[in-house]
């Protein structure tokens, strides 16, 4: 009789394990399996429920996030925010959140298994990112709190920079799982001055920047 096979879920980066430089002046992790859901709502019409049934509201800024707990709202453009939650209440704030916008035009969309969280920190951590993108992450203008989209490499990103983060530079790259290797191994090698060890992608990719 064959013995019954055992199913277990898998993030895009397990098979790498967290990076450290020289003196904690960089390190890198996978976030996995955080919740995530992409919406799409009127803010006016939706905020207010939200926030009654949560606990928290969308975030009132552009390129801001609105956080409590752990739970939170990135803006992502002016009707869509992604709702980023841990992964064991995941399915009940996303019902929660379903909810209460019955009545409302909106669109409430599981991306958890779509994207993946780099996390890119410590003290050298900006200017690791800054060899990656145009975007300009300099402390006077990314702040906390902040989201923005931009190419990282030849990967397509969004970097987030929580206000909560037990390290004021803990940034959380997100990511298609396609493109999580990739990612991973050009931040690793951006991150060799300050003695990360080298990543190989497994298939083989030029570890091209632009």
């Amino acid at each position: 009789m064959a013995e019954p096979r055992t199913s277990f879920r898998r993030s895009p980066l397990f098979h790498r394990r967290p990076l450290e430089g020289e003196a904690g002046a960089v390190r890198i992790a996978e976030r996995p399996f955080l919740g995530k859901f992409i919406l799409r709502a009127d803010a006016q019409a939706a905020s207010d429920r939200l926030r009654a049934a949560l606990g928290l509201g969308l975030p009132s800024e552009p390129l801001m996030s609105a956080s409590q707990g752990d739970i939170s709202f990135l803006w992502l453009g002016p009707d869509e925010w992604m709702l980023v939650t841990a992964q064991a209440e995941a399915k009940e704030r996303a019902s929660t959140a379903r909810g209460v916008l019955v009545g409302v035009h909106h669109q409430l969309a599981d991306v958890s298994d779509y994207y993946t969280i780099i996390e890119v920190a410590g003290p050298r951590a900006r200017e690791l990112l800054m060899k990656l993108t145009t975007l300009d992450v300099h402390p006077r203008v990314f702040r906390g709190g902040m989201v923005a989209g931009s190419m990282f490499g030849r990967a397509n990103a969004f970097l987030w920079l929580p206000l909560a983060a037990r390290d004021a530079n803990a940034f959380n790259l997100f990511v298609r799982w396609s493109m999580a290797d990739y990612l991973w191994c050009l931040i690793a090698d951006a991150g060799r001055e300050w003695g990360v060890p080298e990543e190989t992608p497994i298939k083989g990719e030029t570890l091209t920047i632009g």
